[in-house]
């Protein structure tokens, strides 16, 4: 049994405040996520992202920024503001999958992955879950020191529930301070206990409006939040420290799903395409003498999807409903190619595309090889950017 280390009911409870507090910016359609091909290898292979300490970003400057502006904006509107020992980790995400400026700062001869997270718990609150990101907190052989109410014969989790949200850009003019200041202004609005947390939860959020190009989104796991402090200790313990010109930049790996729904026995399959309806009960007949029991779910209202889009819930039984429903798709008469199968509980990228470099076409056709490997990573875009190469 999995268990969270912090209120998942809690969690929902700030996001939809914050929400309705108007601070933050939710994606309205894909993100990408620009990253080394050294990395690209680690997220695939492992299916996980892994989300960098804030004090080693590429901006060295940034959290002390933040820290200074949103000081500065708690004091226009009355708030104290309290040292903090928050201990953010953030994954980075803009909102174009070919910009130069990224493959230059970030990703050189690398790569971008589009995340699509339009299908999250915001879209589908009733069983999605590709905005349950969690970290590894301990393994079997750390069992010793947690506390009783913790204690496992399986991994602990440390659960978040969240969503990449914009960043906040800020320049040095009076107007800028002013969009700060109305955004600190609707934190007042909040419970009084909230807004001290809410107010310094905005500081990983803060970069310089140099980099507006970039149109950035975050996610942000706050350690010192998620874990409880008698468990802090381990977290070093966790960390995955990548080298990158000479320094060790610790890391957290982050993975997408809700494992709590891990070995649902039922599995849904959401579909919007009317004319697969006959297939996909057929498919429904055919898994039960398996002992595998499917409910299809058509709302194309509630579930804004792709006509040529199927998504299936985490299961114990995933894999087998998604492998058994590809291999029907093939067999029809004439062949259904024109697909895409994803798979809730994983990773939900949906197009790598190659950086500008010499070997992209080679790169190209090892990620096409290698996304056959695993069964929800079938319908996955390679593309290469079509910035061309400087040499």
């Amino acid at each position: 049994m999995n268990k969270w280390t912090y209120s998942e009911n809690a969690q929902k409870m700030a996001n939809d405040e914050l929400e309705q507090l108007g601070i933050f910016q939710l994606p309205d359609k894909s993100l990408f996520h620009y990253t080394s091909r050294e990395v690209f290898w680690l997220i695939m292979e492992s299916e996980t992202l892994l989300a960098r300490h804030i004090m080693f970003s590429n901006d060295c400057e940034e959290n002390m920024i933040g820290t200074n502006k949103i000081a500065q904006a708690m004091k226009s509107v009355g708030i104290q503001p309290k040292e903090t020992d928050a201990l953010p980790f953030m994954v980075c995400f803009c909102k174009q999958g070919d910009l130069l400026s990224q493959w230059r700062g970030y990703a050189k001869e690398g790569v971008s992955l589009e995340f699509d997270f339009s299908k999250g718990l915001y879209g589908f609150k009733d069983g999605f879950s590709s905005y349950y990101c969690y970290t590894v907190m301990n393994n079997k052989e750390e069992n010793k020191y947690l506390s009783k109410d913790l204690m496992s014969d399986d991994e602990i989790f440390v659960g978040a529930i969240v969503s990449p949200y914009s960043v906040i850009y800020i320049g040095n003019t009076g107007r800028s301070n002013q969009k700060l200041k109305g955004r600190m202004q609707k934190i007042m609005t909040a419970p009084e206990d909230s807004r001290q947390q809410y107010a310094v939860g905005m500081i990983p959020y803060i970069k310089n409006n140099k980099f507006y190009e970039e149109k950035e989104y975050r996610l942000i796991f706050d350690m010192k939040q998620l874990v409880p402090e008698t468990q802090q200790h381990l977290l070093h313990q966790k960390y995955v420290y990548l080298d990158v010109d000479g320094i060790k930049k610790p890391n957290i790996r982050v993975k997408f799903g809700n494992q709590l729904q891990a070995e649902e026995e039922t599995i849904k399959v959401y579909y919007a395409n009317e004319d697969w309806t006959r297939l996909l009960e057929k498919l429904k007949q055919d898994l039960k003498s398996e002992r595998i029991d499917i409910t299809l779910v058509k709302d194309e209202i509630k579930y804004p999807m792709d006509k040529n889009e199927i998504v299936i819930s985490n299961g114990k039984f995933q894999e087998k409903v998604c492998v058994k429903l590809r291999l029907m798709m093939w067999q029809q008469t004439p062949p259904i190619r024109d697909f895409k199968i994803w798979c809730d509980g994983h990773l939900p990228i949906r197009r790598v595309i190659v950086g500008p470099s010499k070997d992209a076409e080679l790169m190209k056709c090892s990620i096409e090889e290698y996304v056959k490997t695993k069964y929800w990573m079938r319908d996955i875009e390679v593309d290469i950017s079509v910035i061309p190469l400087r040499t």
